[in-house]
């Protein structure tokens, strides 16, 4: 029947997608930055690789200035380990600011940074004036105010649940040249907990798609846990007051930078490898995805379709299944294997091991997950983002 091979070419194409991005991120993998770790290539030929040039920073002076800028909202409890890990960072002090603000939190988050900003005379506390709209972005409303209060040459941007490593800032600076826009870093959700340890493999085979596309020259999305962007970018493509109105500021802004002519670079090294905290409840991962979801609309039409493709999956092989059971064992199969070595290769770009047992978990969560949230997200109801309704 027609509708079986319709099955047959769907689950096979979606095969073929992994196949395909497996093979990009094996045989095209681009390092950027200073640390490398490719001793096969010289110094000159490693600046130029992947198109763009590479800044080379020698000495203590010739850093260029940072801005880290960190908005929080309610985050008393995961406050305190993301600024004692920004105690550790190797940087000049002298060209490095750290800008805190307090977004009307409702608990001591605000009496957290007063404390922390009196230790450094390069830490400041912005007190954000709330959006008068009620449909503007609470987050990026904050960081627009930050921003203002800086200049810069570089924005370095993360969020209050994360922790960085030492070498965080160079490694962030060290990858982007005066062709690149954003450098997107690496991130994982560290957990224990079942459904955290699946959130930290979706979050492997987002990045890993980040990466293959933007190695490619496309911005598919940047991650605003860990991203920095270019002074001269930022004003070209407007900041954040031109995205206020969208509840994925990051993806945004970085859409915006791209159709000024700027590349995207995922930089992906152990360097720059931050910590961030799952989700703590399926409810809480459903609002995560509702926003996430608003932020796909903003992508081509054909990304948007290809990622139709990846959700349309399930039913598609569930058809094929009952229509050819061995047939679509087989390719569930292939796919599953594809699917867990794309996983497993991306994460090992930075030393970080994924348990065998996870990998077939990871399948049913994630089709579990991405069916939840298409429904949650025609579901009529607001987002529900920090305390804040927007929709």
């Amino acid at each position: 029947m027609w509708w079986e091979y319709f099955c047959l070419i769907g689950v096979t194409w979606s095969i073929i997608q992994y196949g395909f991005l497996y093979l990009l991120l094996t045989l095209g993998f681009k390092k950027h930055g200073r640390d490398s770790g490719r001793g096969d290539i010289s110094r000159a030929d490693e600046k130029r690789q992947g198109g763009f040039e590479k800044e080379e920073y020698e000495g203590q002076n010739d850093w260029p200035s940072v801005a880290v800028l960190v908005p929080a909202r309610n985050e008393e409890s995961v406050l305190s380990d993301c600024l004692r890990s920004f105690e550790e960072l190797d940087y000049p002090e002298d060209k490095i600011t750290f800008f805190l603000a307090d977004d009307q939190s409702e608990d001591s988050t605000g009496s957290i940074i007063e404390t922390w900003v009196r230790g450094g005379a390069n830490r400041q506390q912005i007190k954000v004036i709330p959006a008068k709209d009620p449909g503007i972005n609470g987050k990026a409303n904050a960081l627009a105010q930050m921003v203002d209060r800086t200049d810069a040459g570089f924005l370095l941007f993360t969020d209050a649940d994360c922790k960085v490593p030492a070498t965080w800032v160079k490694s962030m600076v060290g990858a982007c040249g005066p062709a690149c826009g954003v450098v997107t870093g690496m991130t994982k959700v560290e957990a224990k907990e079942f459904l955290g340890r699946m959130q930290a493999l979706d979050w492997w085979l987002t990045l890993g798609l980040v990466k293959v596309t933007s190695d490619l020259g496309f911005s598919l999305t940047a991650m605003g846990n860990n991203m920095l962007v270019s002074r001269e970018a930022y004003k070209a493509a407007g900041g954040f007051d031109r995205v206020k109105h969208h509840l994925t500021e990051d993806l945004a802004l970085s859409a915006a930078i791209s159709g000024k002519g700027y590349h995207p670079i995922h930089h992906v090294d152990r360097s720059c490898l931050v910590t961030t905290q799952p989700q703590k409840s399926f409810s809480e991962l459903m609002g995560q995805r509702k926003r996430w979801v608003d932020g796909v609309f903003l992508l081509p039409l054909y990304w948007q379709a290809l990622l139709m493709v990846q959700v349309g999956f399930y039913p598609v092989l569930i058809a094929l299944m009952v229509a050819m059971p061995l047939t679509g064992l087989l390719l569930w199969m292939a796919k599953l294997s594809l699917q867990s070595v794309f996983i497993v290769t991306f994460a090992s770009k930075v030393e970080t091991k994924i348990p065998a047992l996870d990998l077939l978990s990871f399948e049913f969560y994630y089709c579990c997950t991405s069916w939840s949230t298409v429904g949650y997200y025609f579901w009529p109801g607001k987002t529900n983002w920090k305390k804040r309704k927007y929709g």
